[in-house]
């Protein structure tokens, strides 16, 4: 809810509450606090706790009912421990966080900049999501992220802090392309979540678990367009207070036109997707991915929009 004064003054001081009791308590403790907050969710939620029964019943059709509700239990209570280890994470500095990650693959981040024709940095909502690139920020430059504002302006004001605090500088999802565009072109780095739903007249379907599923193109029509690779990270915890991150091989554009389009789309999803197979219960499954239109699911070609098809240069 966009307009909710009230309710968003209640969400922030329920916000500050939490916060406050993370920060009296180490580090390593607020996963716990977060995960007993997520299962509390789990129980008061109970429309997207239906909706993330039902996505893992496409996922993963050989669970049985109670091993789905059991799974969509854990998700919430992962994610409990995600948002409160992310806002206790904020009593570090930037070295101090990324000295507590390990690496993996971190040659990628090497292969995919030799090109030199900038790079996607490509997440998902999966596992511990807002720290997987901080490392690449600090250092390799900043990381411009392509985001929707939240509803609540006071999370959105505290969000924006957390993320340009951390090597991340914002770029409104709306108009967006012609940013990044200008953004690669200049060797940056465009950090962008590709598994959510789009709307039918953003998206093409391609196979995601299986299923058609509604995704954005502009991720392979800009690395076609300006030769950038896309680089897949992801971050896990690891006991502690720690993390993990993974970096996979970058994608590189090949082909030309809508067939390309969504080739490549399908190769970003399906990395993804095996991504979330070694982490069940890690994503974002409370999220409506395979709703369909009413009018049916588009055509896998691509989707022109008045930002997407300017040239910022021309």
């Amino acid at each position: 809810m966009k307009h909710a004064p009230i309710r968003h003054r209640l969400e922030q001081a329920a916000y500050l509450g939490i916060r406050g009791l993370l920060r009296a308590l180490p580090h390593s403790a607020a996963r716990g606090v977060g995960r007993r907050l997520g299962g509390l969710a789990a129980i008061l939620d109970r429309r997207h706790l239906r909706v993330a029964e039902k996505n893992l019943a496409i996922a993963f059709p050989d669970l049985s009912a109670a091993e789905r509700r059991a799974r969509a239990r854990e998700c919430f209570r992962h994610f409990g421990g995600a948002v409160c280890d992310l806002i206790s994470a904020d009593r570090f500095d930037l070295v101090e966080l990324c000295r507590r990650i390990a690496y993996e693959g971190w040659e990628h981040v090497e292969a995919a900049e030799s090109a030199g024709k900038g790079v996607f940095i490509l997440g998902s909502h999966l596992g511990y999501w807002e720290l997987s690139g901080r490392p690449i920020g600090l250092y390799r430059g900043t990381i411009h992220a392509v985001a929707r504002p939240a509803d609540n302006p006071h999370f959105e004001r505290e969000i924006r802090r957390l993320r340009e605090r951390f090597a991340y500088a914002v770029i409104p999802k709306k108009g967006a392309a012609r940013r990044m565009i200008q953004i690669l072109r200049g060797g940056g780095r465009v950090g962008i979540l590709i598994d959510q739903r789009v709307q039918p007249r953003e998206a093409i379907a391609v196979p995601f678990f299986g299923r058609p599923a509604l995704t954005s193109p502009i991720v392979a029509r800009l690395s076609l367009r300006t030769g950038a690779p896309v680089l897949p990270i992801f971050a896990f915890a690891e006991p502690g207070g720690r993390y993990r991150m993974i970096v996979r091989e970058p994608i590189f554009p090949t082909g030309d036109g809508p067939e390309a389009v969504a080739a490549l789309t399908e190769r970003y999803l399906a990395t993804t997707e095996r991504e979330i197979r070694e982490h069940p219960a890690e994503w974002l499954w409370m999220h409506d991915r395979w709703r369909e239109p009413k009018g049916g699911m588009p055509a896998a070609q691509e989707v022109e929009a008045e930002a997407e098809t300017e040239d910022p240069e021309a």
